[in-house]
């Protein structure tokens, strides 16, 4: 393959145009553009042909998940790697299940997102060396990860939250706001929110104080 030609997709500009200019750099890589509106890209008449789409996977309107299901139907050929901060093995999942063919976390060198780029463009699959440990630890200790616990509600249904869930729900109960988390934690905003509506869902749980409860009747918390 003599030159690769790359579409990013994620909605943070700053972002995006520091990586444009990282990899216009590299040779044999062309930037064919991006979207900050992963909604727009998608209605487009036509997208864009390139070897390999980067693709974040927290976005507004939709996802990088359902976005990746969506671009696969359109164009089965597409090769999809997903660069993001989300390190939970659910989200790897998903976009596997959804189409992906690789998965690196933006905390990732350059060096390495490089080299995932140019694999991914081969049609070879790629993990990020963090990625590689979660799913290594997922298939090892299986249900009894370290990186989940099972919650039994009042309804007895079963949830299973990961790690960082664990940690939201735990400062979700001790009253801490959504940017007093995200600070916390070194994680934006819009991904604390994320979080939270898994748990909630996950739960059943209706209010913040329903979830305090949970978090102390299970033992994530200690009444004070």
């Amino acid at each position: 393959m003599s030159e690769i030609s790359i579409y990013i997709i994620d909605d943070h500009k700053l972002f995006v145009e520091g990586l444009c200019s990282l990899l216009a750099e590299v040779e044999g890589f062309k930037i064919a553009g991006y979207s900050l509106n992963p909604l727009e890209f998608i209605n487009l008449d036509e997208q864009p042909k390139v070897n390999v789409y980067l693709m974040d996977i927290n976005m507004p309107q939709i996802s990088g998940v359902e976005l990746t299901i969506r671009l696969k139907k359109i164009n089965p050929e597409a090769k999809i790697l997903a660069l993001t901060m989300f390190d939970e093995y659910e989200y790897v999942e998903q976009m596997i299940v959804a189409g992906a063919s690789g998965y690196i976390l933006k905390s990732e060198s350059l060096q390495e997102l490089i080299r995932a780029i140019k694999i991914v463009a081969e049609g070879l699959k790629y993990f990020g060396t963090e990625i590689q440990e979660i799913i290594f630890n997922k298939v090892e200790k299986s249900s009894a990860s370290k990186n989940t616990k099972p919650w039994i509600n009042d309804n007895k249904h079963v949830a299973t939250l990961t790690k960082r869930e664990i940690e939201i729900l735990i400062l979700i109960s001790k009253e801490f706001s959504t940017r007093q988390i995200a600070e916390k934690l070194y994680i934006s905003e819009r991904t604390v929110e994320t979080h939270r509506k898994n748990i909630f869902s996950k739960t059943k749980a209706k209010t913040a104080i329903g979830l305090s409860k949970y978090a102390e009747k299970h033992g994530y918390i200690t009444k004070s």
